[in-house]
């Protein structure tokens, strides 16, 4: 997917009452022209209030629980660092923005330190023009590493992770941290799975350390598009479907999956949740969707059963959680 086509929804606290409405409150009082692009909930030790970044170079920030109109906002700001654009210029590339500022915190042997996933987007081209070109996720390091009790506002891009800047390779995008309850480090990102037709997913890389992925690895796919699922047809078309963002949290000794599928800027982008036994699948398995038995026959009678998403605004039905009467389209899922 085209790094243009990222999420620029607002980001929603829910309150989900039990006869089925599903009031929506925005947890800013930013005026309703402002949006807040792919938010990701940063998880970090003595937690002292909630943060969430994102592709906008901001924080939202509540002071200890997600309430309607919670949240402040603050700067996070990221920049190159000389080697990484000069890797680039050998390439003839150019970077032309970054989105999806993701930190993370590790705490090892009591050591605390911060490190965190960006999504560039390149072009082969100086002049930055329009949506072409491909996009590359790159590690970045806190300006100042010192600060470890909340999460960094300045961030330096070192190395790339997945990608390069020679190759114009699609997806690519939304990278992040995740550590698994027994202590294993990945890096979860959007990958294409095929060209024709067009399907991308959510993948996680296995990594020795935020900068190293483990010797001799390959990504693992978490979750793909359905072929019996209309509903994922990114804007009607069949020829392309999406999977992307997957925000993970353990919970439970489970492994939950909040998920995108759609077309970003269109009342079909839907939020789904997929769960899993094991951060890894079984060969052969994928995370679980969330199924419910169709007998409206929504996004066309393909199959007997479709995904009961959290939200949706492009089905106006009882018991399906439309919410196409607030929003425009619910956008990306974060895990709080």
């Amino acid at each position: 997917m085209a790094f243009t086509y990222f999420t620029a929804f607002t980001i929603f606290a829910l309150s989900v009452h039990a006869q089925g409405n599903i009031p929506v409150y925005p947890i800013s009082d930013f005026d309703k022209a402002t949006y807040f692009s792919d938010p990701y909930h940063v998880r970090y030790q003595d937690t002292q209030g909630i943060y969430i970044s994102g592709t906008t170079h901001q924080y939202l920030e509540c002071d200890a629980s997600l309430q309607p109109g919670c949240a402040s906002s603050s700067a996070n700001d990221y920049r190159n660092d000389q080697n990484l654009n000069q890797t680039a210029k050998s390439s003839n590339a150019t970077i032309c923005s970054s989105a999806g500022i993701h930190p993370f915190q590790s705490v090892i042997d009591g050591k605390r330190s911060w490190d965190a996933v960006v999504t560039l987007h390149v072009q082969d081209n100086s002049a930055c023009d329009g949506i072409s070109g491909w996009s590359v996720i790159v590690h970045a390091h806190p300006e100042n590493a010192s600060a470890v009790d909340l999460p960094p506002t300045s961030w330096i891009g070192d190395k790339v992770l997945v990608g390069s800047f020679s190759e114009d390779v699609r997806a690519n995008y939304d990278g992040k941290y995740f550590r698994t309850p027994a202590g294993q480090l990945y890096l979860v990102y959007q990958k294409q799975n095929s060209s024709k037709p067009k399907r991308d997913g959510v993948v996680a890389w296995p990594m020795d350390n935020p900068t190293t992925k483990a010797l001799g690895s390959e990504p693992h796919i978490l979750l793909l598009p359905d072929e019996d699922l209309n509903s994922e047809n990114y804007v009607g078309s069949d020829q392309f479907k999406l999977i992307e963002t997957g925000n993970i949290r353990a919970i439970n000794n489970k492994f939950l999956m909040a998920y995108s599928v759609g077309a970003f800027n269109n009342q079909s982008y839907k939020m789904g949740v997929a769960y899993s036994d094991t951060f890894l699948p079984a060969p052969g398995e994928q995370y679980r969707k969330v199924m419910k038995n169709n007998t409206h026959h929504l996004w066309g009678p393909q199959g007997q059963k479709e995904v009961n998403y959290l939200l949706q605004a492009d089905q106006n039905v009882p018991d399906w959680n439309y919410v196409g009467d607030q929003v425009k389209a619910p956008g990306v899922p974060t895990v709080a």
